[in-house]
């Protein structure tokens, strides 16, 4: 058997990876277009600080270690075209013009995704960056070593972990976003507006439903200048433009020939298989099982990436082993804060047709200002969870949105989880394990309904927080500890 990969990010390397694993004896080949595999955009924001372990986890693997396990890695090769009747790949040198062809008996399309590239008119293009790649990191950090005000387009995670390299380096960022809120697509409205209060008392400049119309650059000879107009328009003024608008599905090649579904991204069943028989696709040009969500979605997510590789190679020879559903988990650091988040937000949730609700909390160590707080998002009456935000200073935090992840994916309930065995939480005002204080929460807010006194409230020693009142508990907390934070 002849396995082809097209593409050497994180979707194709697995694949190929658990496909030696899986069948010792087939021919496993994977085409990179870049010179070299495996680079994590994740570690940018590191190599922009300048910090010195860049270098050694910019990069988890590397061509020759993939050919010491028998996988032949064809690096610097642009695939042209793909004939899924012919079984054929045409491809040809990054650096030259000489057109050669490959045949399988698998395919796996890995080809990733592409920046969202703006529709706004005018001459821009050298002075507009994208994040993506270490040539863009490069271009990027060129910039900020000038800059004194950068337009950042895009408040969603990767426009504000940029926005937060900024005022570290000391620019004036200018975030705009063309939504109504930041993180819209992660968080409710309420959650929100808590980081946007951090990120302007840090500086930051944000514009929300703000869409670029127009970007013009000075084109004169030293000019640094380039210039973005709205819809409403508002005019803004920079040094450059890093834009974070998302991410497209790369399916040219596959066009026409195999199912596409949400933004043009491949159509997979819970196999990886697509609508052709014999080909697989994985990681970002592929569309997503999302727990709770009836329709395929397309959510670029490096940690499904992962799964999917491998779960397309363990069924290269038939159907033996289905993907377990995406909750979109995420840990965003800045700092020493972090923000995770798993499962659908109350918006996407009441969308889903789920009777949700919001349970909040708050919890504060006690001799210092660490704190951490969640929105749990459930199911009235089954209790269902749904999913889950946390954000604060807090280690654990990223850790919460893993164990959630697999709550939702397994089906569980806050019932299920509340007598669960957590380790004991020794500093904070509440000691309880966070499965333990949202139950009671949710138990206490619904003796609130039948009229019973006390409910609504969840306290314990010198903390009591009012569940009800996400807003009201927010703007305390910018007096206890968190006050000035992008979090």
């Amino acid at each position: 058997m002849r396995v082809v990969i097209v593409g050497g990010s994180h979707a194709g390397i697995a694949c190929a990876l658990r496909a030696r694993e899986e069948y010792p004896d087939a021919d496993i080949v994977l085409y990179e277009k870049q010179d070299a595999i495996g680079f994590v955009a994740q570690s940018i924001p590191l190599y922009l600080q300048g910090s010195p372990s860049f270098d050694k986890i910019r990069s988890y693997t590397s061509a020759t270690a993939l050919e010491a396990k028998g996988i032949t890695v064809r690096t610097g090769m642009v695939v042209r075209r793909v004939d899924t009747d012919a079984k054929q790949i045409i491809f040809v040198p990054a650096a030259g013009d000489d057109l050669d062809i490959d045949s399988y008996d698998k395919l796996v399309i890995a080809t990733g995704s592409y920046p969202s590239i703006p529709l706004a008119a005018g001459d821009y293009r050298d002075k507009l960056l994208v994040v993506k790649t270490y040539s863009d990191a490069v271009r990027i950090k060129e910039l900020m070593s000038t800059a004194r005000t950068v337009i950042v387009i895009g408040g969603g995670a990767i426009g504000i972990e940029m926005t937060r390299g900024l005022i570290d380096a000391g620019i004036h960022p200018v975030l705009l976003q063309a939504p109504a809120a930041l993180l819209d697509r992660y968080l409710d409205d309420d959650a929100a507006a808590a980081i946007r209060a951090g990120l302007e008392q840090e500086g930051v400049e944000i514009h929300t439903s703000s869409l670029v119309t127009q970007i013009t650059a000075d084109t004169a000879e030293g000019g640094r200048n380039i210039t973005v107009v709205t819809q409403a328009g508002e005019t803004y003024t920079a040094d450059g433009i890093i834009y974070c608008t998302g991410f497209r599905p790369n399916t040219v090649l596959v066009g026409g020939q195999v199912e596409l579904g949400e933004m043009g991204a491949i159509v997979v069943d819970d196999y990886m298989r697509t609508s052709e028989p014999d080909v697989f696709a994985v990681g970002d040009c592929s569309t997503t099982t999302l727990k709770h969500v009836i329709v395929p979605t397309y959510v670029p997510h490096a940690s499904d990436a992962f799964r999917q590789g491998e779960i397309a190679a363990v069924n290269l020879m038939g159907p033996r082993r289905k993907l377990n559903s995406s909750q979109g988990t995420y840990s965003l650091n800045f700092g020493d804060h972090t923000l995770a988040m798993t499962g659908l937000s109350l918006k996407r949730a009441l969308s889903e047709g789920f009777d949700a609700a919001v349970a909040y909390t708050r919890n504060n160590y006690i001799d210092s200002d660490r704190f951490y707080e969640a929105r749990l998002v459930y199911e009235k009456g089954s209790h269902l969870i749904l999913g889950i935000s946390v954000r604060g200073t807090v280690y654990e935090i990223s850790g919460v949105a893993d164990l959630y992840s697999l709550a939702i994916e397994q089906d569980l309930t806050v019932d299920d989880m509340e007598y669960s065995d957590f380790f004991f939480k020794h500093g904070f005002h509440n000691p309880f394990g966070l499965p333990n204080i949202l139950a009671d929460v949710i138990r206490n807010e619904e003796r609130g309904q039948a009229g019973e006194p006390g409910a609504g409230r969840h306290s314990f020693g010198a903390q009591t927080v009012d569940s009800q009142d996400v807003a009201a508990a927010r703007d305390a907390a910018t007096s206890d500890g968190d006050k000035g934070t992008a979090l």
